[in-house]
Order: C-alpha cells, then sequence, then structure tokens
C-alpha cells in the first residue's frame, strides 16, 4: 500500500470519528486518467483532506504555500500527499509548470481558487489560475463545495463533486472573442457551480 492509500485510510477513520461526514456526487469523479481540475471553495485547513478522503480511484495533487515545505518532518508528509510548493503573491512560473505537467500527465489538480480560507464561510471572488491552466491544457473542471456546520465532535460536514465541466469553447461560449474573454467564462461558470452546490449545502444546514 501507498503512504496515500495508508494516510487516507488513516484520515478516514479519524474524521469519520470527529465528524458526521455527508459525501455526495462521487460517482462524478472519473475513473482511470485523463485531464481534470478539481476547485473547490476554502474554508479550513482541513479543507484538502477533505476533497481526496472519499476518493478511492485518482490521487489529488495540490499546490501549497512554500513555506510548509521549510519544516522538515511536514515537508515529508506533504510531499507524499501531493502537495507542492508555490509562492503565494506574485507568479509562480515553476509551480504553474508544475501544475500543468501533472494535468497533461493525467494527474488530478485540486485548487481554491479563491486563495485563502474564508472566515465567514461565504464565497469570496476566485482568482483566474485554473481557469487559464484549464484552458491551456484542455483540462475539463470538476466544481465541488464544503461546507462545515461546526468544527466540534460530531458536528456535520457536506462534501459535493459537481458535473464535469468542459473548457472547449462550444461548452463553454458560442462567441469567443479572445484569450481573456474565454479565461473569464471558463471562471464565471465554474464558479457559478461551486456556488449553487454552496448554497444547496447551506440550505441543509437548517
Amino acid at each position: 500500500m501507498s503512504f496515500y492509500g495508508f494516510a487516507q485510510k488513516v484520515c478516514i477513520l479519524f474524521f469519520k470519528l470527529y465528524f458526521k461526514i455527508n459525501v455526495k456526487g462521487l460517482e462524478n469523479i472519473p475513473l482511470g486518467e485523463g485531464k481534470f481540475i478539481l476547485i473547490s471553495n476554502h474554508q479550513s485547513n482541513l479543507d484538502p483532506v477533505m476533497l481526496g478522503l472519499y476518493i478511492k480511484n485518482r490521487r489529488l495533487f495540490f499546490m501549497a504555500k512554500q513555506e510548509l515545505f521549510k519544516i522538515p518532518i511536514l515537508s515529508f508528509i506533504i510531499k507524499k500527499l501531493g502537495a507542492f510548493p508555490v509562492k503565494r503573491g506574485s507568479r509562480d512560473s515553476k509551480a504553474i509548470k508544475t501544475a500543468k505537467d501533472l494535468v497533461n500527465c493525467g494527474k488530478m489538480l485540486a485548487m481554491f481558487p479563491e486563495g485563502t480560507r474564508s472566515k465567514d464561510g461565504k464565497l469570496s471572488k476566485p482568482k483566474v489560475g485554473f481557469a487559464k491552466i484549464a484552458l491551456e491544457t484542455d483540462a475539463k473542471i470538476i466544481p465541488c463545495s464544503i461546507f462545515y456546520c461546526g468544527k466540534r465532535p460530531r458536528s456535520r460536514v457536506f462534501v459535493e463533486y459537481g458535473h464535469p465541466i468542459g473548457v472547449s469553447e462550444g461548452e463553454i461560449s458560442n462567441k469567443i472573442d479572445s484569450r481573456s474573454d474565454s479565461i473569464k467564462a471558463i471562471l464565471e461558470k465554474s464558479w457559478r457551480e461551486v456556488a449553487k452546490i454552496h448554497d444547496m449545502q447551506r440550505g441543509r444546514e437548517k
């Protein structure tokens, strides 16, 4: 068993004991290889684990702030779990290249377009990085939302994966005049799907 598989089993056991986790849409995670980028809202440091917790057929790869890789033991663990460093606050061409290479090799890239955690649980304005990578690799986007009803023991957590979204011109917009318009269209359509799932999860909290 790989380190990733072992860590996944341990985390499932621990998280199931601590939270009441409700997962929907796993059938939308494609089997085998293929170019996909999983995007999600960001509320907690637990989000990367929550996203990959029940995905059995694909390993997720994440960007993580480079400061985490300066901590020896933590660096070893997160590398084994599929993380690679990115410099926040500036264009990191090396991290972007790594992300594109992973997608082009059929690995599933997971990204949090908001760039940082939401303090109030509401969705923030997404950044365009994922849309650029999707356009340049012709990857499909899988929208996802994570919603925590609380962080206390036995609190409910909702994780839902939406239907994959193609980024080709016909699937996003019938009239794309430029690369920037394409990126904007991909960004807006993908984030609307995340918001739609998120709104349904908030309704289920009541």
